[in-house]
């Protein structure tokens, strides 16, 4: 084999300009740890790249990926353009060509996992896929390794830096969620267009490839539920805080008798579970096997150098296997084709959980009994009730602060419909999941 091995590099933005530059400032570490030079030796981009300070002399730089996937010298295609359209294709057509792939896409692979995944089941190339889900977190690594020989039961983590970012300012500096958004655009957490952080489609997308992982099947993402952060209001954030819990965008999955649950929701998360100690924009995921219990995995997830760090893992990764000569020994979804299954998420309204409910009311005393003979018609049992002031403009409304039992999801939300046809509730009842 040669002493170089190629990359082909699609995208030079923030992460790709990161790649480029850990594979050049750490270029003697890695040949020491591979017995190789790894090169970038052709880029394809429509980004500036002028500016970024990269050493790009010994590089063929063009503006169409096709002269990657030509190249018969490139053994290792990187793909961070994002999107879904020239990325499928650059993924596909190089796992079709038996060279290997390596993205950082959640979107590509959570809305086309069969697709993908399949193709890298059939290539002698290796996916890798590490920065995908929690940007410099090992995740997919340790799941793929370290519980290869673990059942995985359950999985709860915090997969989206911005909206942990913008709980963690809403609760520190007392702030709302239109204040706290915009600082965390100002500090470039969050994007001009924050829709898919803050309405919980990038947690989602990440949630579907760690379930794929984590259970040895394709799930399909339009099953799985989503709720974002844009309806937590400081005064929840407030009571949660009193009450020893921090409200979190929590990604959410779990093995159970009746099948595969998953979702995407804010929760209040007890202050004595470590997840709520996750602050700013870090990353944190907690997984449950059943031999080796409860393990946290925390880090920086996004930005330009930790994730550039997990690609560059991958890519190393896949040069120590075209080194041993070995073509796709893991298989990407760590189990064999033949066990790979389809397999549906159980709809919401069959789940159970805990529950958090405020309660507006301006005569919430008198209001009780019929808030009490609601929930218990819907075999809702509480857990503790206390009545609280608003305040500010709010300061003469009264609220009703209830905790639940484990409840079913559906007759928690048929309860909430009746409770809002009372003529002593005043806005809607909000209503926030409690996960331990």
């Amino acid at each position: 084999m040669e002493d170089t091995i190629k990359i082909g590099l699609c995208g030079l933005g923030t992460v790709g300009s990161g790649v480029f530059e850990l594979l050049q400032e750490n270029a003697d570490l890695i040949r020491n740890r591979i017995g190789r030079n790894i090169i970038v030796s052709r880029v394809a981009t429509l980004d500036r790249y002028d500016n970024l300070g990269l050493d790009l002399s010994k590089t063929q730089v063009s503006d169409s990926v096709d002269d990657i996937l030509r190249d018969p010298e490139i053994n290792i295609v990187v793909e961070l353009i994002g999107g879904k359209t020239i990325a499928k294709k650059i993924v596909l057509e190089s796992l079709q060509k038996g060279k290997s792939a390596v993205t950082a896409n959640k979107a590509l692979l959570a809305e086309y996992t069969e697709e993908i995944f399949q193709a890298a089941y059939r290539s002698k190339g290796n996916l890798g896929f590490e920065a995908s889900v929690a940007g410099g977190i090992p995740i997919v690594r340790s799941i793929k390794q370290g519980f290869s020989g673990d059942r995985i039961d359950k999985f709860m983590g915090i997969v989206n830096g911005t909206a942990n970012y913008i709980l963690s300012a809403m609760s520190s500096e007392g702030v709302d969620f239109d204040q706290a958004l915009n600082d965390a655009q100002k500090k470039g957490y969050a994007e001009a267009d924050p829709t898919f952080d803050i309405e919980g489609i990038d947690a989602a997308h990440k949630v579907i490839i760690l379930m794929a992982l984590s259970f040895n099947g394709l799930f399909d993402f339009s099953q799985l539920y989503v709720e974002g952060i844009t309806g937590i209001e400081s005064i929840d954030i407030a009571i949660a805080e009193e009450s020893g819990y921090a409200i979190k965008l929590l990604g959410c999955a779990a093995r159970t008798e009746n099948g595969y649950e998953g979702k995407v929701c804010p929760a209040l998360v007890d202050k004595k579970n470590m997840l709520a100690a996750v602050t700013g924009a870090f990353n944190a995921v907690s997984i449950w096997g059943n031999f080796v219990g409860e393990t946290l995995s925390y880090g920086a997830g996004a930005g330009s150098h930790p994730t550039a760090s997990a690609v560059v893992s991958d890519i190393i990764e896949t040069a120590r296997l075209m080194i041993a000569g070995m073509d796709n020994p893991v298989p990407p979804l760590n189990t064999g084709i033949d066990a790979l299954t389809r397999q549906d998420i159980l709809p919401m309204s069959e789940t159970e959980s805990e529950y958090y409910l405020r309660i507006a009311s301006d005569n919430a005393e008198t209001s009780v009994d019929d808030i009490l003979k609601i929930l218990g018609d819907a075999a809702i049992n509480l857990k503790s009730m206390e009545q609280k002031s608003g305040s500010g403009d709010l300061s003469l409304q009264k609220y009703l602060i209830l905790f639940t039992e484990k409840s079913n999801e559906e007759q928690m939300q048929s309860a909430i419909q009746k409770l809002n046809t009372l003529s002593v509730v005043a806005k809607p009842v909000k209503m926030i999941r409690v996960e331990h």
